[in-house]
């Protein structure tokens, strides 16, 4: 894996990246600072990837491989925001996963395998987003939400998503003041216990959950059921024996 590594900054920056017009440099002195830091603590070796040496001056940092990374390096530490891959080997996949699981979720997973292996790895871990077999193209759709989990960020964007994030859904719920009437509204209040009032706990079971084998468990009563209509048919009768046997919460004033 190295040498190819090697071999691909070569073939897109040359032995020299800092003369090339595409590649980039740090933000500024601060975060070189940073990457140094990390580097200079490091007890993996490192790779000879380029020609070039870091320049503060010019803000410029090589790309950089580390080899033979324990978990525990400076490297590991924190997100590095620079040109620095450190590389830990691993001999199972299980291995693997577990070292990822041990750690903050990450903004991004990129798994480079097989589709079973790919799979396994996703299946067990978490992340803002996963891509296999590439990397960043994940941020190349406007439709797919990007974002982190858990100490990897809050929140989504790209697109509609965007907009949801920084929107605050807000449920609104209307009632007429005139339905239902005081008595048949009761139900939601105590008390519950006594004859006078078991309509309330009839009624209320039959909204929730059936008792009627032909609405809970046949293949009819289970299609209706993708529309609340059923909750409409069994209490139906609850409200006309409540209408009846509720007594009015409000009465009116004879002057």
């Amino acid at each position: 894996l190295v040498p190819l590594l090697v071999e691909a900054v070569a073939g897109m920056y040359g032995k020299s990246p800092k003369e090339s017009p595409d590649y980039g440099r740090i933000i500024n002195a601060r975060h070189w600072n940073r990457l140094m830091d990390a580097l200079s603590a490091t007890e993996g070796t490192q790779i000879a990837v380029t020609d070039d040496l870091p320049d503060e001056s010019d803000l410029y940092f090589p790309p950089t491989i580390v080899d033979g990374v324990r978990p525990g390096d400076s490297l590991m530490k924190d997100e590095l925001f620079g040109p620095i891959l450190p590389i830990l080997t691993y001999d199972t996949l299980d291995e693997a996963i577990s070292l990822v699981n041990s750690r903050d979720q990450p903004l991004a997973l990129y798994v480079f395998a097989k589709s079973d292996s790919a799979e396994a790895v996703i299946s067990r871990t978490r992340s803002g987003s996963a891509t296999v077999n590439d990397t960043m193209f994940n941020l190349a759709s406007q439709t797919n939400p990007f974002g982190g989990v858990g100490p990897s960020g809050v929140g989504r964007y790209t697109g509609r998503h965007t907009l949801d994030t920084f929107s605050h859904h807000r449920h609104v719920m209307k009632r007429p003041l005139w339905f239902p009437s005081p008595g048949v509204d009761s139900i939601r209040g105590p008390p519950f216990t006594g004859s006078e009032n078991s309509w309330k706990t009839d009624l209320s079971h039959q909204m929730v959950y059936p008792t009627l084998w032909s609405l809970r468990e046949s293949v009819l009563g289970k299609l209706v059921t993708l529309i609340p209509f059923w909750r409409m048919l069994v209490t139906i009768p609850g409200f006309l024996v409540a209408i009846i046997k509720s007594k009015p919460v409000i009465r009116r004033r004879k002057d």
